[in-house]
């Protein structure tokens, strides 16, 4: 066996004594890095069990809220099934409801039916005692006007037949009477005749008579009216009149016209125009009559055609009265508008099967 060279051998124990240096700086190194680690590893663990710590401690709470969110949603479940059970009972209450509000629609439509039907009875039945009274005023007035007719015909009815027996004697005694005594005489009967007239116009107030109707010219009876009527001197009577003729009473309208003129003049105090106008208006005569006075007051308008009504000092208040009467007997209607005062009478110019027609007229006493 050979023994191995002094200066191999020293090389050997040079290398491994670097080799040694050498391990044992690494492992000074490694020992550093291992202390290194530890002190990370530590710091790892004190900071891994901070937040294990805040971990737990935020799981406690999130616990706590999470057991809270179960209790409220425990009562928020109760509290849904209440609202529930509240809700259905709404539902059914609000059906029930439903129903008895449609009967109670209903039952208001019938109410409020019965109150119009109420309203329309009591407006009917208030429109029926109106009438009513209306109706018994005028049979109390008819009744005094009855009484004062009575009272005329048989305080005026003889007077009268011995004034006309006694014109006529006189008209028999003197043959050879002039021109102007029998104008006179004339006169006088036909003053009497237009009395006798008036005497039947206020019994025709009370017991409406037949008319006698003829066809007429509603120019000509205005004629005839006017020229035996006795006007003062200051009253002038202005005449625009249309070729009507007319189905009438000739007599009553006469009585009709001479009225009107005479409330006319008297009402202008004796002086003044009286403007008189007839027009056709379709089916109807319209007769205006126009004074020129200072008109009437709207009270007065109201009750002018009321029976026994008067703003004179004298006079029965029945004159308007017949007239409306006589002009109504002929389908026609009269009014009045002031001021300027005017009286219109409107006349159907046809009139037929009203009254029997017929073309006597009596005038007898």
């Amino acid at each position: 066996m050979q023994t191995p060279e002094p200066s191999h051998n020293h090389k050997l124990l040079e290398d491994l004594s670097e080799m040694t240096i050498k391990t044992y700086k690494e492992l000074e190194l490694t020992k550093q890095e291992l202390n290194e680690k530890e002190l990370q590893l530590m710091d790892l663990a004190t900071l891994a069990n901070q937040k294990i710590n805040d971990s737990a401690r935020a799981n406690r709470e999130l616990k706590g809220k999470v057991e809270f969110l179960q209790e409220i949603t425990t009562s928020l479940n109760e509290k849904n099934q209440y609202l529930e059970r509240i809700n259905l009972e709404l539902e059914t209450q609000k059906a029930h409801y439903n129903q008895l509000s449609k009967k109670l629609k209903k039952d208001f439509g019938s109410v409020v039916e019965r109150e119009k039907n109420l309203e329309l009875q009591r407006n009917k039945l208030l429109m029926e005692v109106e009438t009513k009274t209306r109706d018994l005023i005028k049979t109390e007035k008819m009744a005094s006007v009855g009484q004062l007719s009575s009272r005329l015909v048989h305080d005026l009815r003889n007077p009268l037949s011995v004034v006309k027996s006694t014109v006529e004697i006189l008209k028999l005694e003197d043959k050879n009477m002039d021109e102007k005594t029998t104008q006179k005489f004339q006169r006088i009967q036909s003053a009497l005749k237009k009395i006798t007239y008036q005497i039947e116009d206020v019994l025709d107030y009370v017991r409406q008579s037949e008319l006698h109707l003829k066809r007429q010219s509603i120019e000509e009876i205005l004629k005839s009216t006017i020229s035996g009527m006795d006007l003062p001197n200051d009253v002038k009577i202005k005449l625009n009149s249309q070729n009507i003729v007319v189905n009438c009473d000739s007599r009553k309208l006469e009585a009709v016209f001479s009225n009107i003129i005479t409330n006319a003049y008297q009402a202008m105090n004796g002086k003044g125009e009286i403007k008189i106008k007839v027009v056709e208006d379709d089916d109807d005569a319209l007769i205006k009559f126009e004074d020129s006075g200072p008109g009437m007051t709207k009270s007065v308008m109201e009750k002018i055609f009321d029976p026994l009504y008067t703003t004179k000092d004298t006079g029965t208040g029945l004159g308007l009265s017949i007239c409306k009467n006589i002009v109504e007997q002929h389908g026609g209607n009269i009014e009045v508008s002031s001021p300027p005062t005017v009286f219109s009478v409107r006349l159907p110019k046809n009139l037929r099967g009203y009254y029997k027609a017929s073309d006597t007229n009596p005038d007898s006493l």
